[in-house]
């Protein structure tokens, strides 16, 4: 590695090539010794399959690398992609839909001769309301003598989140942020519950494999007989079936029927959604951040629009619902989270430097914070000065709306708890977003007391 161009942080791992950033831009770099593996990808069909799809991103190769400094190797540029997420903020049908399409390019590669050799969900992200494949260099040629070397990683990266969620909780993918590289099988039967051993996939994929971890590791001869064209589809479609037919555990949660049964009134709603739309068309923006989006109702508003959305709420039912309303209307513009505010996403991986926290990744020119800072005030005691940096660490306006102590919500918040928030009032908030923002709009919510304001970052 030279002094000039430099891995990204999660891009370590691999032999072949590597991401790097030159000039605001992502690249990757192949070396050498995956050239023939790269132009077989290239030249044998796969890569123009995959990217008329919409499975795999795209990618231009670089003509003149003499900038980069690094010679013997190719350079392409991929298909940049604004936001990343991570898998731990997916909803379940994400999981689902990023576990079938690994799959199904699994099943591409093999008809045209090549194996996918990384099952990880890390390569994969959600564009256009879709999940798509980012890791051009996961691809090598196929030959018999290998069965599928990414299938245990498959059953530790995809089936154990995805049983987690069925069996146990619908935020099961959270585990992912604990075993980034795959939940151990031992762990997760460890934790399924006792019924699960009886489906015959999840005793195939997940407790045979546990079970005979130790036998094969003591008997790797054992492991090289030939693996055809044919026993490989048969255990990618076997797979696909099963995927195909896992649901996430239902369970009602806090907010998953907050804009039908628990707002204040349809009223309320009504002229909220009016003042929004009215103070956002005076502001020019091309991305907004919905926190605390719920089922989407605000995001909504602006659906296969030119803005950029990223809608995030820490109800896991909330966030599949509106995955799943994204994926049936083909909505392109608006990318779902599942991350709780108070406690989002760290800096993980080697060094906390391989996967950016959420406060680092998720950015926006308008921040929409709709009653919101009660729960976080009030709820999570955190104090406004905090709330007001936080919000200004990710865009150039907010849109806020303050709810005061008379309103029925803050006073269900309150009901069982000693009142400690003295300084819980609407002249202190302004005060101190006043040294964060200055404020351009402000109206009271017809048929309230609940405030809404516009403001802009000082």
């Amino acid at each position: 590695m030279n002094s000039i161009i430099s891995a990204h942080s999660a891009s370590y791992k691999d032999r072949d090539g590597f991401v790097f950033k030159y000039q605001g831009e992502y690249y990757r770099c192949i070396n050498a010794g995956y050239n023939d593996h790269y132009q077989c990808l290239v030249q044998g069909g796969l890569y123009n399959e995959l990217i008329k799809k919409k499975w795999l991103v795209s990618h231009e190769e670089i003509a003149d690398t003499a900038a980069f400094n690094l010679p013997g190797t190719k350079i392409i540029l991929p298909q940049q992609i604004s936001v990343i997420t991570c898998p731990y903020e997916w909803s379940f049908a994400m999981w689902q839909d990023a576990a079938l399409l690994t799959l199904n390019i699994a099943k591409a590669a093999i008809e045209k001769g090549m194996l996918l050799k990384d099952a990880t969900p890390f390569n994969i992200q959600f564009l256009n309301g879709a999940p798509i494949f980012i890791d051009t260099l996961s691809f090598e040629k196929y030959t018999e003598e290998k069965p599928w070397v990414a299938y245990r990683q498959f059953c530790e990266c995809f089936l154990a989140p995805l049983l987690l969620q069925q069996y146990c909780t619908v935020d099961g993918g959270k585990f992912f942020t604990i075993y980034p590289n795959g939940v151990p099988l031992n762990v997760l039967i460890s934790i399924l519950p006792k019924k699960a051993k009886w489906n015959l996939h999840n005793y195939l994929h997940i407790y045979l494999q546990a079970a005979i971890k130790d036998k094969k590791e003591k008997n790797n001869a054992a492991n090289a007989r030939v693996f055809s064209k044919q026993k490989m589809l048969l255990l990618l479609n076997g797979l696909t079936g099963y995927v195909s037919k896992l649901h996430i555990k239902k369970t009602k949660t806090t907010w998953d029927d907050y804009y039908s049964d628990t707002i204040l009134s349809n009223a309320y709603l009504h002229e909220k959604t009016k003042l929004v739309k009215s103070f956002l068309s005076s502001v020019a923006y091309t991305s907004m951040i919905d926190l605390g989006a719920n089922d989407g109702h605000f995001s909504l508003l602006f659906k296969n629009t030119q803005k950029q959305i990223i809608a995030v709420d820490g109800d896991a039912n909330c966030i599949n619902d509106l995955y799943i309303k994204i994926r049936s209307e083909k909505i392109t513009n608006i990318l779902p989270v599942f991350n709780t505010l108070q406690t989002p996403s760290p800096a993980i991986g080697w060094n906390n430097t391989e996967r950016d926290s959420f406060n680092e990744r998720i950015k926006g020119d308008v921040i929409l914070a709709l009653a919101l800072v009660h729960h976080l005030a009030i709820a999570n005691n955190v104090p406004f000065d905090f709330i007001a940096g936080w919000l200004a660490s990710m865009g150039s306006y907010i849109l806020i709306e303050f709810v005061p102590k008379t309103d029925e919500k803050v006073k269900l918040l309150l009901q069982n708890r000693e009142d400690i928030f003295h300084d819980y009032t609407v002249e202190n908030f302004e005060l101190v977003f006043s040294k964060k923002f200055q404020v351009i709009l402000k109206e009271k919510i017809t048929g309230t007391e609940r405030l809404l304001y516009l403001m802009k970052k000082l």
